[in-house]
C-alpha cells in the first residue's frame, strides 16, 4: 500500500479492545492496523487491494464530488432503484441469468444479508414451515466463520459443519453423498436441518462447484427435503482464466427456474471490487417472506417493518456506489467502469495468483490446488508437516493477542500460527481451525490482501521460517 493508515494504540487500549473480539480475523485486522510494525504483513484477511490503485481511485473516487444535501437525508433502507437497477444488470452479466431489479435488496453487508434471510424464513413463509430457534444450518467445512455470527447470534439457528475429507483422492471435494449423510445423521438425532449454505466460489478453497454437482445437490435438496438453499456468491467475479470448472450461479440452474422460492443468493462489493469497508451487500430472492422482510409488509396478519432499517444500505453508501455503478471507464458515453474493472480484475488476479504460486513452489510450501481449479482470492496452505516442530534457534512469540475459534485452536496449529506471526517473519495467515477445518495444520493465505510483490516477499519470509523448524 502506498499510504500507512496505521493508528498506534496504547498497549493497554489495544489489549482491552482485542479481548472483546471473538472473531480472529477481525482481531488480526485490528492488530495490524493499530499494533503491529509496518513490516508485518497480514495475509489472513479476505480483502482485495488490486483494483483500487490500478484504476478505481483514478476513475471513480478522484471524481466524486462533495456530498449533495439529499444524501445526508433518509433514504430507502433496502437500497434505491437507482442502485438496485444497475446492480441487477451487473449481476445479470456476472451470474449468467436474468436478475430482476425487484428481486434485489440492499443491506449493510453480506453478513446482514444472511441474517435478514434467516429472520425472513422464521416468519410466515408460504412455501413451507417457518424456521424455528435451534433449527440447523448445514455448511461444508472449512467455511467462513462469519456464518456462525450471521445465523446464530440473533436468528438463533445452529450451524453444523459438514466436514470435507482432508486426505486421499477426494480431499476437500464436496459431494452429494457427504451432504446426504450429514442430513440423514442429523434427522436420526432428531435435529432435521432446514438450511443449506454453499459458498461458490468457495472460501477458503477458492474452487467453483461444477454445474453437474450443483444440479445433483439442488435436485436432491428441493425434491427430497424441505431445505432452503443460500448460495453465497460474493466471489463470483474472482475467476482465473485457467479454471476449467466455470462458475455457475444458483440462478442459472434448472432448479431455480422450477422452485425459485427456496433458493436465495447473496453478493456484495466487498471482495470482487475490494470495498470491504463499505459494508454493501445484496439479497437476491423471489421468496415472498424475504421480500416482505426486506421491503416491509402491511398485511394485518403479520405487519413487518423493513428489517434493513436496522442495517441499512444508507445514503452515503448509495451516493458512492451509485457513482461507482454509473462511472464511465474512458469518458462519457463509453463503457461502464464496472464492466472495465471486472475485465481488468481478472488480469490482475491472474498475475497475482501466478506470482504467488511460483513463490510458494520455490519455497516448497504445500497447498491444496488441482490444475484447472479456480482459486478465487486464496491459497489453502497445507503446513501439516510442520506441526509439533520447533526452531533450531529461539524464536520470540507474539504476546497479548487473544485467539478465537469454535473452542480454541489446536495447540500445535496455534504454536505454528504464532511462530510465523512473530519477528523476524511477521506474516499472519488465518489458521484453519478458525474456519472449522476438521484437521489442524491448514492455513488460508489471501493473495489479494496486498500487492503481488508484497505477498511474494511475505511468502519468502514464511519459507525461510519454516525451513528453520526441526
Amino acid at each position: 500500500m502506498t499510504d500507512d493508515t496505521r493508528t498506534l494504540a496504547s498497549p493497554e487500549a489495544a489489549a482491552e479492545q482485542l479481548t472483546r473480539m471473538t472473531d480472529l480475523e477481525q482481531a488480526l485486522a485490528y492488530f495490524h492496523q493499530h499494533v503491529a510494525s509496518p513490516r508485518a504483513v497480514n495475509l489472513s484477511v479476505a480483502e482485495n487491494v488490486l483494483l483500487y490503485h490500478h484504476s478505481m481511485k483514478k476513475k471513480v473516487f478522484d471524481n466524486i464530488q462533495l456530498i449533495p444535501e439529499r444524501y445526508i437525508q433518509y433514504i430507502d433502507s433496502a437500497g434505491t432503484l437507482a442502485v438496485r437497477r444497475p446492480v441487477a444488470k451487473l449481476l445479470t452479466l456476472a451470474l449468467g441469468a436474468e436478475v430482476d431489479e425487484g428481486d434485489v435488496f440492499g443491506v449493510a453487508g453480506v453478513s446482514s444479508a444472511l441474517e435478514c434471510i434467516a429472520f425472513a424464513l422464521k416468519g410466515r413463509d408460504p412455501v413451507g414451515p417457518p424456521l424455528r430457534d435451534g433449527d440447523e444450518v448445514l455448511i461444508p467445512a472449512p467455511y467462513w466463520q462469519g456464518f456462525n455470527w450471521s445465523f446464530q447470534e440473533r436468528p438463533r439457528l445452529r450451524c453444523v459443519p459438514v466436514n470435507l475429507p482432508t486426505t486421499g483422492e477426494e480431499r476437500y471435494r464436496l459431494t452429494l453423498p457427504l451432504l446426504k449423510k450429514a442430513y440423514e445423521d442429523r434427522k436420526a438425532a432428531g435435529r432435521t436441518p432446514r438450511l443449506l449454505v454453499l459458498t461458490n466460489p468457495h472460501n477458503p478453497l477458492g474452487v467453483n462447484y461444477s454445474r453437474a454437482l450443483l444440479d445433483e445437490i439442488y435436485g436432491w435438496a428441493l425434491h427430497h427435503t424441505d431445505l432452503h438453499i443460500i448460495s453465497d456468491e460474493i466471489y463470483c467475479h474472482s475467476q482465473l482464466d485457467s479454471s476449467t470448472t466455470k462458475f455457475t450461479s444458483a440462478l442459472a440452474l434448472k432448479a431455480y427456474r422450477e422452485q425459485p422460492d427456496r433458493i436465495h443468493v447473496v453478493w456484495g462489493f466487498a471482495k470482487d471490487f475490494g470495498l470491504s469497508g463499505f459494508r454493501t451487500g445484496f439479497v437476491i430472492s423471489r421468496n415472498p417472506a424475504v421480500r416482505n422482510t426486506m421491503l416491509g409488509n402491511n398485511d394485518p396478519a403479520e405487519p413487518t417493518h423493513p428489517l434493513p432499517w436496522f442495517s441499512p444500505f444508507d445514503s452515503l453508501k448509495t451516493y458512492v456506489i451509485q457513482d461507482l455503478l454509473s462511472a464511465p471507464a474512458n469518458g462519457p458515453g463509453g463503457e461502464l467502469y464496472t464492466t472495465y474493472a471486472m475485465r481488468e480484475y481478472r488480469s490482475l488476479l491472474k498475475t497475482s495468483f501466478e506470482r504467488v504460486k511460483d513463490a510458494l513452489d520455490a519455497a516448497r510450501i504445500d497447498y491444496v490446488h488441482r490444475p484447472g481449479d479456480n482459486a478465487a482470492q486464496f491459497f489453502w496452505l497445507d503446513l501439516t508437516k510442520y506441526l509439533g516442530k520447533h526452531p533450531v534457534h529461539g524464536h520470540e512469540e507474539v504476546a497479548g493477542l487473544p485467539l478465537a475459534g469454535p473452542s480454541g485452536l489446536d495447540p500445535k496449529e496455534e504454536r505454528l500460527f504464532r511462530y510465523l506471526m512473530a519477528e523476524p517473519t511477521e506474516v499472519t495467515l488465518l489458521p484453519g481451525g478458525t474456519m472449522y477445518n476438521p484437521a489442524p495444520g491448514f492455513f488460508r493465505l489471501c493473495f489479494t490482501a496486498r500487492q503481488p510483490e508484497d505477498v511474494v516477499a511475505a511468502v519468502q519470509r514464511v519459507g525461510t521460517a519454516l525451513g528453520k523448524l526441526k
